[in-house]
């Protein structure tokens, strides 16, 4: 009997001596991995993967919740609620960690604009080559979306996922993860700031980078992109300071 029949038909395991808090963590983030359990799925209840596992339902209930905050399970409340497996390539895991370091001052904000002057020319760059015309709309909906949105906020929601877009027009998924988490934890940093800050944009770059992509001039995506981030990455070093002093009295109340 393989691990999938033994985790998703759990009265069918065989009886083993209770596994550890690690081993319990270990085996079902290894069924997510072999995708015996899919991004979209639902784990068995937790009295039934206790009974599996021969322990206690607290025991799960902590396991699960360190799969939680390591990005690979979120629960779902309501009628159809539970614990579902989440998709690793949209896990808010890595962006929860970024925040973390950041406020420990164990990495800058300029870190991480670092990479992303790194990544996303690049990305911009192949997304001219490889992104298909259906794509290409989708992204010119958020460029249009954003640059129309009512309130800074909504404008911010739409450039983050212009931005992230990009990354995933490239094609290449590890710049897709690494953007989705920066990209998650920025905007986090500007509802931290909230009214301590103005919109960092400029006005049409979004415009101009739809425009070098969508007519499939790649150079120019490349050349707009890494002078947009590099504008970027000094605003937001500049309000650096702000948001690490707003954090820590966030975090002495």
């Amino acid at each position: 009997m393989d691990s999938m029949d033994q985790t998703k038909h759990p009265q069918k395991s065989l009886k083993i001596s209770p596994p550890r808090f690690q081993e319990i963590i270990t085996r079902i983030k290894r069924d997510i991995l072999l995708q015996h359990y899919r991004p979209g799925d639902a784990l068995p209840r937790e009295e039934t993967l206790a009974k599996a596992f021969g322990v206690g339902r607290a025991l799960i209930r902590e396991a699960l919740g360190m799969l939680k905050a390591q990005g690979y399970l979120e629960a779902r409340r309501g009628s159809s609620g539970g614990t579902f497996v989440c998709d690793l390539l949209h896990s808010q895991g890595v962006t929860t960690l970024l925040a973390d370091l950041i406020a420990m001052r164990s990495m800058t904000i300029k870190h991480l604009c670092d990479v992303r002057v790194l990544i996303e020319p690049e990305a911009a760059r192949m997304a001219a080559l490889e992104a298909s015309a259906s794509q290409l709309q989708q992204l010119g909906d958020l460029m249009y979306n954003g640059q129309t949105a009512k309130t800074v906020r909504e404008r911010i929601n739409f450039d983050v996922e212009f931005h992230t877009q990009i990354c995933e027009l490239s094609g290449n998924p590890f710049f897709s993860l690494l953007m989705r988490s920066m990209m998650s934890f920025l905007q986090q940093f500007l509802q931290v700031l909230d009214d301590h800050t103005t919109y960092l944009h400029d006005k049409d770059i979004h415009g101009i980078l739809y425009d070098a992509i969508s007519s499939r001039d790649h150079q120019r995506a490349y050349e707009t992109m890494f002078a947009h981030v590099v504008i970027m990455k000094q605003r937001f070093c500049d309000l650096e300071k702000d948001y690490l002093n707003i954090q820590a009295r966030n975090l002495g109340k």
